[in-house]
């Protein structure tokens, strides 16, 4: 396993990367992740019909940060989709429908963070069975924290103890690192292997 790319600190962040949403620290600016274990078998058309993203065309980075757009690559046996900072994808109805047709024939992953808040999920399917949940709901303007599911046995590469969990899912982007590599994920660090696709404009 190589070593992941050092982050440099805030004051060193800035987005605008000659290949953004991917970051020149080697992860993709994103809040919302999915993972499908279909070794490749299924086209990005496809999975954009699937998303109800029908409208979407191949783009080349940078892509603006005001736009709606959605990001692939793949890994040996991993497809990797990234929603933009619209929550886009979080908040359509088709992709809960995707995630459902998808998951009864590959193994699938997904997870979230929140936006000004410090929500944040995950979900694991495998053999067509939801086997891990979890979802904490950070509510900013009621003050509330509080753990709405907790499904299922802790994952391989799980942190043990909700704080540790909670820094994962922040863990400047890289989303749940233990636990997507013990599921054999692996990251890709080269914007080169990314595919954009951006909405077309609405006139």
């Amino acid at each position: 396993m190589s070593k992941s790319p050092e982050i440099p600190n805030s004051r060193e962040y800035d987005p605008r990367h000659p290949y953004y949403p991917f970051l020149k620290w080697g992860y993709l600016h994103t809040p919302f992740m999915i993972y499908v274990r279909s070794y490749n078998s299924i086209s990005d058309q496809d999975f954009l019909k699937l998303l109800g993203l029908q409208g979407y065309q191949k783009a080349h980075p940078p892509l603006p940060d005001i736009k709606w757009h959605v990001v692939f690559a793949n890994d040996s046996e991993w497809t990797h989709i990234a929603d933009d900072f619209r929550y886009t994808l979080w908040h359509n109805p088709k992709t809960d429908e995707a995630i459902a047709k998808l998951s009864q024939s590959y193994d699938l992953f997904h997870c979230s963070i929140g936006d000004i808040d410090n929500s944040f999920d995950f979900a694991y399917y495998r053999n067509s069975k939801l086997v891990r949940r979890f979802v904490f709901e950070n509510d900013v303007f009621k003050k509330t924290e509080i753990v709405t599911e907790n499904i299922g046995a802790k994952l391989l590469g799980e942190p043990e103890s909700f704080e540790d969990l909670k820094s994962a899912a922040f863990d400047n982007l890289a989303f749940f690192p233990t636990i997507t590599q013990a599921l054999g994920i692996e990251r890709v660090t080269n914007p080169l292997k990314n595919r954009f696709y951006l909405k077309e404009d609405v006139k």
